[in-house]
């Protein structure tokens, strides 16, 4: 028994080694890509009954030092004053199109239904996607994105911030949530693997869209227009990715911890329709994470050495506090590395909670 379980603890911690290694290839090396004039774009922007946060977020989207953009407005048959707000805008910009859904019983409250209404109103070929309650942090953001669609790139996967508050524990597990979860998929993005992306910061060119019909192969899910569509399409040759500071996004608003759990459990749902080779690699990255974390406790009482054991962790954590460090600075997340071990540890046990019980049908949605 105690081979067996040394076995799994050793071949776990060398799994995590790897994977830390290939987030390593963010941290440590350059991801600039810039190729000349930037291209026209569309930017894209859903919102549904959230008037108040959209006042706040539009100016500097607006504001953007682009030559050519146009943004569409898509009110998904708001019951509130978002109509209003987005024609305020309309009226005194003229790159603004505001694309009006009204439900139908065959799409009824379908959010990709009203993003297709909407990518079919764009001007422009390459589009840019945001969420409401998201803002760029600088008037660069649309260059730094749509400088990357070159060569054969028809996929460009940003980074987006959870908004920082100061001193309060859920709040700082959110955002290395959402850091860490971004960090996966740019890092295997960067190296030949692309599997998912998030729509707070997104932008494809408008073939990438029509070569699978859109959205047609998961429109019975009222989420996936982003991680669903990017797993289907994403290829090592036609993604590239974007992580630059001006080329950020950053939300008004924080969750609060009921909802991130809701979050998490439907992107557990959306996770099991992923491509199999993407849930092998990263369901083998949440076993190592889990066996590490699980077996020092059996080991200790059946024996093990425990210098044996104690460097095994050490080698683990050294490398893992190397590499997070570098990309805790690299993407400007600070006040997380100090409780990293905590963070893991509770991430760790709500996907164990949402696994075990995640195969009930979910029926909150926005």
């Amino acid at each position: 028994m105690l081979i067996t379980l040394l076995s799994l603890f050793a071949g776990s911690t060398g799994i995590l080694v790897i994977y830390y290694t290939i987030f390593g290839k963010l941290a440590f090396t350059d991801n600039s890509l810039r190729q000349g004039k930037p291209a026209p774009v569309s930017v894209i922007i859903r919102s549904k009954n959230n008037a108040a946060i959209l006042r706040q977020t539009l100016p500097a989207i607006l504001a953007q030092d682009h030559p050519d953009f146009e943004v569409i407005l898509i009110n998904d048959a708001s019951s509130d004053h978002t109509m209003e707000v987005m024609e305020y805008f309309s009226e005194r910009h003229d790159h603004v199109k505001i694309v009006n859904v009204i439900n139908n019983e065959a799409f009824w409250g379908k959010k990709k239904y009203a993003l297709t209404l909407g990518i079919k109103a764009a001007r422009h070929p390459i589009f840019v996607f945001t969420e409401d309650n998201y803002i760029p942090l600088s008037g660069m953001w649309l260059q730094e994105m749509s400088q990357h669609f070159c060569g054969e790139k028809s996929m460009v996967l940003g980074y987006s911030k959870v908004k920082r508050k100061k001193n309060v524990f859920a709040n700082a597990l959110i955002r290395f949530d959402n850091w860490f979860h971004a960090i996966k998929y740019l890092s295997f993005a960067k190296s030949g693997m692309p599997y998912t992306g998030s729509g707070k910061n997104l932008a494809y060119h408008k073939n990438a869209f029509y070569q699978v019909n859109g959205f047609i192969s998961h429109m019975n899910m009222k989420n996936g227009e982003d991680e669903l569509f990017i797993n289907e399409v994403a290829t090592a040759k036609n993604t590239a990715i974007c992580v630059a500071r001006a080329a950020r996004t950053e939300s008004v608003t924080t969750p609060s911890f009921r909802q991130w759990v809701i979050q998490k459990r439907e992107g557990f749902y959306l996770f099991r329709n992923f491509k199999i080779r993407h849930r092998i690699l990263l369901n083998t990255y949440y076993m190592a994470q889990f066996l590490f974390w699980l077996l020092p406790i059996p080991l200790v009482f059946l024996g093990m050495n425990p210098v044996t054991l104690l460097t095994l962790i050490l080698i683990k954590w050294g490398i893992q506090y190397a590499v997070m460090a570098r990309l805790a600075k690299r993407f400007d997340e600070k006040g997380l590395m100090w409780l990293l071990p905590i963070y893991e540890f509770v991430l760790i046990s709500v996907q164990f909670y949402i696994f075990i019980t995640g195969f009930r049908k979910i029926t909150r949605w926005k």
